[in-house]
């Protein structure tokens, strides 16, 4: 009795290391209900039957040149009986027994365009396929430099972010970690009349005037804020997905940049994005745009860390002109990175450009010059 028992015991002990030696097992191996299903589970991918062998996505054209698409169709059991392609509002129907179409683009805006091939079967649409290109500006900038009108003094501690005149006064916006702030300026001496500092968590961007308002942008906090013009009265406050860099106004939106090629196009009173224009010069993308001001209908912008500023076509995004400022860079900060040229305003009475840069000592009023062609 005595060996039985033990027998029992040890087969009972194999037994319970079996049953948890088989769930050891199955919990490293093998997969529990969700688990079997999610791995069993496979995504189709859509595969279109349209291939396009030339150009490829993304290529780089000059608007006004002709493209020629080179596309074919993959085997597929349904009959294709006919391709339509759609590009700028334009469509053209193609016969699929030879896709070879010439895409015309004099037309196109500058960067990104896209050209929409549908795949039909007898009038139903089976497949559509979208081919993105971009296209740099047909027009070689103008040359012009700064000439310097008058010279007045400027706060070295402004950090210059944002610049506009309006009615003898000039309004400033400077950034800057804990530093950043907005200021009404009596420019012909330099003499702050009412600075407001940001909350230090803020780091404050471009400023524009829309009726009796000032608008400020901050960098990366994604807010921007409206104020009172005379008092600086905070009136409310708005959001952004992209970073702040430079503001300005037409009269009608605002124009906002981001440091990047586009300009964005804002409601000023709702301040929801209603459109946007990407900018290109004859070379490709002009990236790093900053600071903004609007003249007679053309958009000029600095251009960060250049000591140039281009003048665009805001209802193409072409740029127009190229402005050379390296005149009025201080020696201290030739070479500097930081301390650039930035900030522009517009007095539309008295027909005056004023430029100036961060923390510099001096406020130019200038005239833009074309430069003799060689």
């Amino acid at each position: 009795m005595k060996f039985l028992k033990c027998k029992l015991i040890a087969l009972c002990v194999i037994g319970f290391l079996s049953i948890v030696s088989c769930n050891s097992s199955k919990t490293k191996d093998s997969k529990t209900g969700d688990e079997s299903i999610k791995q069993n589970t496979k995504t189709v991918k859509h595969v279109s039957v349209i291939k396009v062998n030339s150009p490829k996505a993304g290529a780089l054209f000059t608007v006004g040149d002709e493209i020629i698409i080179d596309a074919e169709l993959k085997d597929v059991e349904t009959k294709i009986d006919s391709l339509i392609f759609e590009s700028n509002g334009v469509k053209t129907n193609i016969n699929p027994s030879d896709i070879s179409y010439k895409l015309l683009t004099k037309d196109f805006s500058v960067g990104q365009n896209k050209l929409r091939i549908g795949a039909y079967s007898e009038g139903q649409k089976i497949d559509g396929y979208t081919l993105r290109l971009r296209f740099k500006s047909n027009i070689i900038p103008e040359n012009y430099k700064c000439k310097v009108i008058n010279t007045f003094n400027h706060d070295k501690g402004a950090y210059t972010q944002g610049l506009v005149y309006e009615d003898g006064i000039m309004y400033e916006g400077t950034g800057d970690w804990e530093n950043s702030s907005l200021r009404k300026v009596k420019f012909e001496t330099g003499d702050v009349m009412l600075n407001m500092s940001l909350d230090p968590k803020y780091f404050g961007e471009g400023i524009t005037i829309y009726k009796d308002k000032i608008v400020q942008l901050t960098w990366r906090s994604h807010t921007g804020f409206v104020y009172d013009k005379n008092s600086f009265k905070l009136l409310s406050r708005f959001e952004y997905s992209t970073e702040g860099w430079g503001i300005t106004t037409d009269g009608e939106k605002l124009l906002m940049s981001d440091g990047t090629n586009k300009i964005h196009f804002l409601d000023p009173e709702y301040d929801n994005e209603t459109g946007s224009i990407e900018v290109y010069d004859n070379n490709g993308p002009m990236d790093s745009l900053n600071e903004l001001e609007y003249i007679n209908g053309l958009l000029f912008a600095n251009v960060y860390q250049q000591s140039f500023i281009v003048v665009i076509d805001p209802k193409t995004g072409k740029v127009l002109q190229k402005i050379d400022c390296k005149n009025l860079v201080p020696s201290e900060y030739i070479g500097d990175v930081n301390n650039v040229l930035n900030g522009i305003a517009y007095d539309s009475e008295n027909n005056r450009i004023f430029v100036t840069g961060k923390r510099w000592p001096s406020l130019f009023e200038v005239k833009f010059v074309k430069l003799e062609e060689r």
